[in-house]
Formats: structure tokens, C-alpha cells, sequence
């Protein structure tokens, strides 16, 4: 018969229940509290599409309503390599990306893309959308992985135009 483990000793049994009781409590909760918080969040980044309005634009209007949100879209887009610092670009998108998608969603609900004559202009703008969601991620991912980098190089360019041999010729 082999001999009992002596850290497992049977009279800290209860005990020994109640703490993985009181962990697994403890981090269900917490769990759920980040559950919650992450989705209020996305909840607030993230505007409800609308019904239909009464009065619908044309083709043309919705085709040319959709080619502005893409020029927008792409104009901001551009703008997130000059962001300084780099590390803070996905702040400054995120803070873009609510104000244009609710744009986007304005423009959805006047142009009833339920409709069944309108499923090209839908997938318009669902790969509009789509697009939208793949600049977030680039965002997001340069802000994290690439803006440190960036920023230490723009703080070694200052550090180095302070050299005084930046100014000699050789």
C-alpha cells in the first residue's frame, strides 16, 4: 500500500473544497464582469441599424452616398500613419469609425436596401462595411505592434537632430 501525500492531508479536506469553491467563485464573477463591460462598450461603438425612412433615395443618390463613405473611410484611413503618437491610432479610429458608421447606417435606412431591385447597392454596402471592420483591425494591430516602434524611431530621429555633429559637414 503506498503512503498518503502528506500535503493532501483528509482533515483539511473542507477546506481545501472551499477554496476552489471560493476561486471559481470569485473568477466566474470577475468573467462576467468583463463579459458585461465589453459588450457595453462594443454596444456603444456600434450604431443600430435603422428601419427604412419613409421616402427612399434613387440608385444614383444611394451609389454616390456609398462612393463618399468610401472616400471618407479611405481618406482617414491614410491619415493613421502621420498620427503621432502611433500607439494611440486605434483611439483616434475607433472615435472615427462611431461617427461614420452611424453615417453609414443613415444612409442604409434611406436607401431600403431590403428591397429586392436594390441587391447590388446591398452589397455595396455590406462589403463597405466589410472593409470598415478590416481598417479597425489595422488599426488596432499598428497601434499595438507597429506604434511603439514608430514612436521610438521619431524620439531617436529628435534625439539624434540634437547631436551636435548633426550640423557639421564631414
Amino acid at each position: 500500500m503506498s503512503v498518503p501525500d502528506p500535503r493532501k492531508d483528509p482533515r483539511f479536506r473542507r477546506y481545501r473544497g472551499a477554496a476552489y469553491g471560493v476561486h471559481i467563485a470569485l473568477a466566474s464573477v470577475f468573467s462576467l464582469w468583463i463579459i458585461w463591460n465589453v459588450s457595453r462598450s462594443v454596444a456603444a461603438m456600434t450604431p443600430e441599424k435603422l428601419p427604412p425612412a419613409p421616402e427612399l433615395l434613387t440608385f444614383r443618390e444611394c451609389l454616390d452616398g456609398a462612393q463618399a463613405l468610401w472616400a471618407d473611410l479611405e481618406s482617414e484611413r491614410e491619415k493613421l500613419v502621420r498620427v503621432s503618437p502611433a500607439s494611440k491610432v486605434d483611439q483616434q479610429w475607433m472615435a472615427f469609425r462611431t461617427g461614420w458608421l452611424e453615417r453609414l447606417r443613415q444612409r442604409e435606412s434611406m436607401c431600403g436596401l431590403t428591397s429586392r431591385d436594390r441587391q447590388t447597392l446591398r452589397a455595396v454596402y455590406r462589403r463597405l462595411e466589410g472593409v470598415q471592420d478590416l481598417y479597425t483591425i489595422h488599426a488596432v494591430q499598428y497601434a499595438g505592434e507597429v506604434g511603439g516602434a514608430v514612436d521610438a524611431l521619431h524620439a531617436a530621429f529628435a534625439t539624434a537632430r540634437q547631436d551636435p555633429g548633426a550640423g557639421k559637414l564631414p
